[in-house]
């Protein structure tokens, strides 16, 4: 069973089907969903529940680990952030997560990724953790920087976002291991 997790300001609980609405509400706005490469905009009527339904069987199978980022002290769902991709071979896994543009610039996205990467390192023996942005993404570079992740590349035109060929930035963290 997938634990909880409490760090000072937060708890990083798995999601409940009774957070879809609050899920639609925060990534579906156009703020929120426009810089994630992942997030549909407009945001579909039932995408939020088929996504928290997935969670429970991509943590059975050790490919994953989604969190619902929660305030400790009202308990106010703030975003999501993800280790997938976990390999077990490679001791690896990519870091993903996204914030309600309320909860930006405050510093939950960092203190949510600390926590949720020295998790993947005591539990799954991740010693590897990367993570990509739009390089006009700021905010979420800084989230990165301020986790510990180092710039390591710049990926010219490596995705197609909505429609325009854009540049990523990709960064890593190694941690203690093998």
């Amino acid at each position: 069973m997938q634990p909880g997790l409490t760090s000072k300001h937060l708890l990083l609980r798995p999601f409940v089907l009774s957070d879809a609405l609050r899920v639609q509400e925060l990534a579906g706005d156009a703020r929120v969903a426009e810089p994630a490469a992942s997030i549909p905009h407009p945001y579909p009527d039932g995408a939020a529940e088929a996504w928290i339904a997935s969670h429970p069987s991509i943590f059975a199978d050790r490919k994953g680990v989604v969190y619902a980022i929660t305030r400790l002290e009202d308990a106010a769902l703030l975003g999501a952030i993800s280790l997938l991709e976990i390999s077990d071979l490679h001791h690896r896994a990519e870091l993903g997560y996204w914030l309600g543009h309320a909860f930006w610039s405050q510093g939950f996205g960092s203190e949510a990724a600390r926590e949720i990467i020295a998790y993947a390192h005591r539990e799954l023996g991740v010693t590897r953790v990367v993570s990509r942005c739009l390089t006009r993404n700021i905010g979420s570079a800084r989230v990165m920087e301020k986790a510990g992740l180092v710039r390591e590349g710049h990926l010219v035109k490596h995705v197609d976002h909505k429609g325009t060929f854009e540049d990523l930035y990709l960064y890593g963290l190694n941690l203690p291991g093998r």
